[in-house]
């Protein structure tokens, strides 16, 4: 391939062009029924995350109040995994907690939960563009996305068929792609964000921050690797992303930080994660970028 022909790939694809070099696969987390006065809580972010709702209804809800009413064929995606709850819309006083598999009779919410995996465990910048969730219902979407979202449903309540972890996996997979190119075509996502990401100096600035979010970049490093001033290279920086580049690298060192904690890493294995040897300072810095005190949290 020329080098013009490289770009015409970057500019007629930039959502390949930015995803294809950086997505790692897909994983899950649940994928049962649950029946009864049940609770979910997903506390900490690990990675960009779906919710498939297969049978039922669910009520999801905010740390900061608000609500969001999930029903049977719902497909919620969380660009930034923020914290959140799952409980049901109604549960009649008489009914015992239960989980039992997708497949089972029992009445329940059929939920079907995974994430995405990014080189370095951190997700493409532009992500920050996107809403905290995407919420997007059976009737919107179209058929070939309807397709693999009922073919990712039903092997999923094949637990035993013969390759259901590499198809399932492969859904999943697909299943990423087709909810941006939604977020496209409803515009919560716009083409030119990410030609504008495809911005040379701005998208090796981001390489060179994904490569090491542990370090502590100084804004005159950044712009030397990029071969612009540091005046010009912070202005192009925030412009494009919409950030400082140091408050883009506090929110990667955060994600170290959730990642830590999640797999059940002490406040200081999280520190020692995120790039700090201060607990005091990665304390007062967790505080100021997730609003809350570091701990170790359940995740759903």
């Amino acid at each position: 391939m020329t080098l013009h022909e490289s770009d015409d790939m970057l500019a007629g694809d930039p959502l390949t062009a930015l995803l294809q070099p950086v997505f790692m696969g897909s994983d899950f987390h649940h994928a049962a029924k649950q029946c009864g006065d049940w609770f979910l809580s997903h506390e900490h972010a690990i990675a960009p995350s779906f919710h498939l709702v297969t049978e039922g209804r669910c009520r999801l809800t905010w740390h900061d109040g608000g609500e969001e009413s999930l029903q049977e064929g719902d497909l919620v995606f969380f660009p930034g995994d923020t914290p959140h709850r799952l409980a049901p819309e109604y549960v009649s006083g008489s009914e015992s907690q239960q989980i039992v598999s997708l497949s089972s009779t029992t009445t329940g919410v059929g939920l079907i939960c995974g994430h995405f995996r990014f080189l370095h465990d951190v997700p493409p910048a532009w992500f920050n563009v996107l809403p905290r969730s995407v919420i997007i219902s059976r009737q919107a979407r179209g058929c070939a996305f309807d397709n693999v979202v009922e073919a990712l449903a039903e092997e999923m309540s094949e637990t035993q068929a013969i390759g259901h972890a590499l198809t399932t996996n492969a859904l999943a997979n697909v299943l990423l792609t087709l909810i941006l190119r939604h977020c496209l075509e409803t515009a919560l996502l716009e083409t030119r964000t990410l030609r504008a990401y495809l911005d040379p100096p701005v998208r090796k600035a981001l390489k060179r921050l994904h490569e090491a979010p542990q370090r502590d970049w100084t804004l005159q490093e950044l712009a030397h690797e990029v071969g612009l001033s540091r005046s010009s290279f912070s202005e192009r920086f925030h412009h494009i992303v919409g950030t400082t580049v140091a408050r883009y690298q506090g929110q990667l060192r955060m994600m170290l930080a959730d990642q830590a904690l999640a797999n059940g890493e002490s406040i200081v294995g999280a520190m020692l994660a995120s790039g700090y040897r201060s607990e005091s300072t990665f304390r007062k810095a967790y505080k100021r970028i997730r609003g809350i005190p570091p701990a170790r949290i359940k995740t759903l």
